[in-house]
C-alpha cells in the first residue's frame, strides 16, 4: 500500500464520518434530550442542562432541545443560567419565530429576571399567535405591572373571549374594574 492510497483512504473515511455526523445529527440530539429527561426526572438539573446544552450545540434547530434547555434554566432560579436560557432561546427564535413553546419559555424567564416589558412582548405574541389564554393572561398582568391598565384590560378580555371561565383572567379584569 502506498502512501498515496493510505491518504485517500483517510480522506474517504473522514468524509464518510462527516457525512454520517450530518445525517445523524437530529438523532444524536434526540438521544441527548432523552438522556437529559431521565436526569431531570431524577432531580439532576445540572446533568439535564448539560445534556440539553449538548443537544442544542449539535442541532441548534431542535426546538425540543431548546425548549428543555430554556425551561430547566428557568427552573434553576439562578440568574446566570436564566440569562443563558434566554440567549439560547433568542438565537433559536431568530430562525423559528413562530415557535410558541420556546417563546413562552423565554417570556417566563424574562418575567423571572424582572424584564417585564420583554416578557409582555413575548406573552402577547404567544397569546395572539397561538390563541393561548394563559399567555394572554400573563401578558395582562405584565401590562398592569407596567402601569398599562387599558392594555391589561384588553389582554384579559382577549383571554376571556377564548375561554370565558378562565379564572386568572376573570380575576385580573375584576381587580382592574374594582380600582376604577
Amino acid at each position: 500500500m502506498t502512501e498515496r492510497s493510505a491518504g485517500r483512504r483517510l480522506i474517504l473515511s473522514l468524509t464518510g464520518i462527516a457525512i454520517a455526523a450530518c445525517l445523524l445529527r437530529a438523532q444524536l440530539a434526540d438521544a441527548l434530550v432523552m438522556r437529559g429527561d431521565g436526569l431531570l426526572y431524577r432531580g439532576n438539573l445540572t446533568g439535564a442542562m448539560q445534556r440539553y446544552e449538548r443537544a442544542v450545540w449539535i442541532d441548534p434547530d431542535d426546538g425540543v432541545a431548546v425548549d428543555r434547555y430554556a425551561f430547566v434554566a428557568l427552573s434553576t432560579h439562578r440568574r446566570i443560567e436564566m440569562i443563558d436560557g434566554v440567549r439560547v432561546a433568542s438565537a433559536y427564535l431568530r430562525r423559528h419565530a413562530s415557535d410558541g413553546t420556546v417563546r413562552m419559555d423565554r417570556a417566563m424567564t424574562y418575567r423571572a429576571l424582572g424584564e417585564t416589558r420583554r416578557a409582555l412582548a413575548d406573552f402577547r405574541e404567544v397569546g395572539h399567535c397561538c390563541a393561548d389564554v394563559r399567555a394572554l393572561t400573563f401578558a395582562g398582568y405584565a401590562a398592569l405591572a407596567l402601569g398599562e391598565r387599558k392594555q391589561a384590560a384588553s389582554l384579559w378580555r382577549a383571554a376571556l373571549a377564548l375561554s370565558p371561565n378562565f379564572v386568572a383572567a376573570r380575576h385580573g379584569l375584576a381587580r382592574l374594574e374594582r380600582r376604577s
